[in-house]
C-alpha cells in the first residue's frame, strides 16, 4: 500500500472499451495491441492480461525483458518484438518464443544460429519512409536468397512504419504504402505468402482507411489518446487519472518569490499549496507557470519552478482548500478536465511523451473488469 498519495489509476474497462473502437473501424481485422514502455505508462502485465482477455490477437513489445515479463504472467498469444537488432538479445527471442521484426542479413545468420534445429518464425520489416529501423527495398532480393540458406526459419510477416500518419500527411502515407505494396507483391513472386501483413499504427487506422489491412498495429489510441493533432475521433476514453493531495498550505506576502530561481512572484497576498510530485514522478519541470491542476474542481496554476519531488500551486482563489484534498493532474474532476493533450501542450511534447513518462515511484492501482475465457 502507497504511503505518499500521488498515484495513478488505470481503468482497464476503457482499455477494452477503446479496443471495441478500433475493432468498430475496421470490422474483423486481427488485431496487435502495442503495450512497450509498461503499456505506454499503463502498467505492462495488467494491461496486456486485460487485452489478452479481451481477444487480442498480438501483443507487441520493445525489449526482450518486456517479451520475458508477459511470458511470466502467462501470457501465452503471439507477442512480435519491435525493438530487435541488440547484441545477444537472439537468445532470449527463442527462449521465451517472441516473434522479432528483422531487418539485416546478419539477423537471419544470428537467429538461425541460436534456434538450432527449432523452427523461429519472424517478421521482415522494411523501410518504406521512416529512415530508422527497415530493411531497404533495394535489399530485399538478397535478404530473400539469404533467408533461403536457413530452413529453420520462417517468415511469417512483412511490416512497415507509417512516419507522418499522425499529422495527416496523406502523400508520405500513401507513397509509403505503394512502396511496401511493391515488396510485399515481390516477396510473393519468390513463392512466398506470409499470413501477416501490417502497416497501421494508431494514426494510419484513425485517418487513412486504405491501410486497414492485415494486422492492426494499434498503441496510443488503445488508452484513449488520439495521436493526431486535430483529436477527432469520437468514443475514445482516457484509461489513466494521475492524482495526488495537498502536503502543505502556506501564505506568503506579495513579491514573495517562489521556488528555485524566483521564477515566479506572488503578486498579493496569495496561498501557496505544496503538491508531492514533481519532475523525478514525470511532472516535468517546464510546467512551472504553464500548468494548472484541479482542486475542489476549479484550477490551481502550478507556480514557480517544478521541484524533484514537489511543485507548487496557488490556491489563492480556491475557497477552503485543506490539506490532503484531492489534486487532479492528469484527468477530470467535477465538470473539469486536464487532458494529456493540455499536458503536452504545456510541456512542448506529445501526449505519447507524458503517459510514458509517469514514473515508477507512481503506483499504478488498476480498476475493472477482467474476465478470463
Amino acid at each position: 500500500m502507497p504511503i505518499r498519495p500521488t498515484i495513478a489509476t488505470v481503468d482497464l474497462d476503457a482499455i477494452r472499451h477503446n479496443l471495441g473502437v478500433i475493432r468498430q473501424l475496421a470490422p474483423g481485422s486481427p488485431i496487435c495491441a502495442v503495450v512497450k514502455a509498461n503499456a505506454y505508462g499503463h502498467g505492462l502485465c495488467e494491461v496486456a492480461l486485460a487485452l489478452a482477455d479481451a481477444g487480442v490477437d498480438w501483443l507487441a513489445v520493445a525489449l526482450v525483458e518486456e517479451g520475458a515479463r508477459l511470458r511470466a504472467a502467462g501470457i501465452h498469444i503471439p507477442v512480435l518484438l519491435l525493438g530487435t537488432g541488440y547484441t545477444g538479445s537472439t537468445r532470449g527471442i527463442v527462449q521465451y518464443n517472441l516473434t522479432p521484426a528483422i531487418y539485416r542479413v546478419d539477423q537471419l545468420e544470428s537467429l538461425a544460429q541460436v534456434a538450432s534445429s527449432r523452427l523461429v518464425r519472424f517478421h521482415l520489416k522494411i523501410d518504406t519512409g521512416m529512415s530508422r529501423l527497415g530493411l531497404q527495398p533495394e535489399e530485399l532480393g538478397a535478404f530473400l536468397d539469404s533467408l533461403n540458406n536457413h530452413p529453420n526459419l520462417r517468415l511469417d510477416g512483412v511490416m512497415t512504419h507509417f512516419a507522418n500518419a499522425d499529422i495527416g500527411d496523406a502523400e508520405l502515407t500513401q507513397t509509403q504504402l505503394d512502396r511496401f505494396n511493391d515488396c510485399t507483391a515481390f516477396i510473393a513472386s519468390r513463392g512466398i505468402e506470409p499470413p501477416w501483413v501490417h502497416t497501421s499504427n494508431s494514426a494510419a487506422v484513425l485517418s487513412f482507411p486504405n491501410t486497414r489491412q492485415g494486422l492492426l498495429r494499434t498503441g496510443l489510441s488503445i488508452y484513449g489518446i488520439d495521436p493526431r493533432l486535430e483529436r477527432a475521433v469520437a468514443g475514445l476514453r482516457p484509461a489513466m487519472q494521475w492524482t495526488t493531495r495537498v502536503m502543505h498550505l502556506k501564505n506568503i506576502a506579495a513579491n514573495t518569490p517562489v521556488s528555485y530561481g524566483g521564477r515566479w512572484t506572488a503578486p498579493r497576498p496569495s496561498r501557496i499549496a505544496t503538491l508531492p510530485v514533481g519532475y523525478a514522478d514525470g511532472y516535468m519541470r517546464t510546467m512551472g507557470n504553464r500548468a494548472y491542476v484541479l482542486v475542489r474542481g476549479q484550477r490551481a496554476p502550478i507556480v514557480g519552478s517544478v521541484c524533484m519531488d514537489l511543485c507548487l500551486a496557488d490556491v489563492t482563489d480556491i475557497p477552503n482548500v485543506a490539506i490532503d484534498d484531492e489534486v487532479v493532474i492528469l484527468g477530470k474532476q467535477g465538470d473539469d478536465e486536464v487532458s494529456v493533450y493540455r499536458l503536452a501542450e504545456w510541456a512542448g511534447t506529445i501526449p505519447y511523451e507524458i503517459v510514458c513518462a509517469v514514473g515508477n515511484r507512481v503506483p499504478r492501482e488498476h480498476y475493472g473488469s477482467v474476465t478470463r475465457a
